[in-house]
């Protein structure tokens, strides 16, 4: 992912997004269900359950059906880019 469209999803991070694709790592628990939240947020928390949760397929849906979802390079690509005005804004 490129800058501008790193900025262009940074400026979208109160849009409505759902998570999907992760999985939990404790045997017997069943896997979050994740209702719809602002993007932003969505991002962090892809970020911070790193270790709790198997994100390998971890996705993240927003904008229109057009919009290709995030997976977690890019997740990883915008946080690294963005973090710290996220955990601000």
């Amino acid at each position: 992912m490129d800058k501008p469209a790193m900025a262009s999803v940074f400026r979208m991070r109160h849009q409505p997004a759902t998570i999907s694709g992760i999985r939990s790592l404790g045997t017997g628990q069943a896997d979050p269900i994740f209702h719809s939240k602002p993007l932003g947020e969505a991002i962090r928390f892809i970020v911070q359950a790193d270790g709790q949760y198997d994100l390998s397929a971890a996705a993240i849906t927003y904008g229109d059906r057009s919009t290709p979802p995030l997976g977690g390079r890019e997740i990883k690509a915008l946080w690294a880019e963005y973090g710290q005005r996220w955990m601000e804004a």
